[in-house]
């Protein structure tokens, strides 16, 4: 079996988890982490490991940072993944084998959170037709979009579809991806033989200020994205639902979702020219 993998890590302030992730991929694996201008040691940790490291000096947001990370290897096959994620033994070896049978996809492998298991079921810019309504599955299938946490891709085909992006600084970018393997031919599909734990939301430290800036990067992207692919977007629809968001008691008393959402609302009211840059 060939496994000749570029494997790509973005890190931003992530520090405390980067450690334990890079001590969870085995050996015959080639490791780039990238980092977006992180202040908590971040690159020290990486180069301990003995790992290659791109320092960008500045945070451009985690599709074009993986879109360097991918330009910096060679690798035949790549590999995205999020620092808060961890490998069962075999996981990787099994979306090798994967891809072996179907040559002619990219692959999300089994996704839990602990003992709950993660499935993402629908995407924004997918028709309803399109949703997975049963159970999660077990094994292998077609699945309607993949998630960004863990992507496995050939080179070839990550390239004849542009890559991720750059104008998308953070969310949708892997439901932007999904929609573009489809449209040229690429199935998405689970490898179910392929197990990671992925600790949510744990690639780097949460604070009211980082959930205004996710936030606020969200709302962006989504009206980039809709905008991009010629869907329908509610504007008022979405501001009403948010501020009822706001009112509720685990929100409205606790600073971190607040500030996500107030940042999700500024988000959706940039002006377009300010959705096409995605940076500012």
């Amino acid at each position: 079996m060939n496994f000749d993998i570029d494997l790509i890590v973005v890190s931003y302030n992530s520090g405390s988890v980067l450690g334990p992730f890079l001590g969870s991929i085995p050996d015959f694996v080639n490791v780039i982490v990238v980092d977006n201008g992180s202040s908590d040691g971040s690159v020290a940790v990486a180069a301990a490991a003995g790992v290659e490291v791109v320092e960008i000096g500045e945070n451009v947001g985690y599709g074009s940072a993986c879109n360097v990370g991918a330009a910096a290897g060679d690798g035949a096959f790549l590999l995205f993944v999020n620092p808060d994620v961890r490998f069962e033994p075999g996981a990787i070896e099994a979306l090798v084998s994967a891809a072996a049978s179907y040559p002619h996809a990219a692959f999300n492998p089994r996704f839990y959170s602990g003992t709950r298991r993660r499935f993402r079921r629908w995407s924004r810019l997918l028709p309803a037709s399109d949703f997975w309504l049963g159970a999660p599955p077990d094994s292998d299938c077609d699945i309607p979009v993949l998630h960004g946490a863990c992507i496995f891709i050939r080179r070839e085909h990550f390239e004849r579809v542009g890559g991720f992006d750059q104008n998308i600084f953070l969310f949708h970018e892997d439901d932007d991806l999904s929609l573009r393997l489809r449209q040229a031919g690429i199935g998405i599909r689970l490898a179910a033989a392929a197990v990671i734990d992925h600790a949510e939301g744990c690639s780097s430290a949460r604070s009211a200020q980082s959930g205004r800036i996710k936030g606020e990067a969200m709302g962006r992207s989504l009206v980039y994205v809709m905008n991009k692919h010629h869907l329908r977007l509610d504007l008022p629809a979405e501001r009403h639902r948010s501020w009822l968001k706001l009112m509720a008691p685990h929100v409205l008393f606790s600073s971190a979702r607040r500030s996500k959402l107030l940042g999700f609302l500024r988000g959706l009211n940039a002006r377009p020219m300010d959705n096409a840059g995605g940076r500012s």
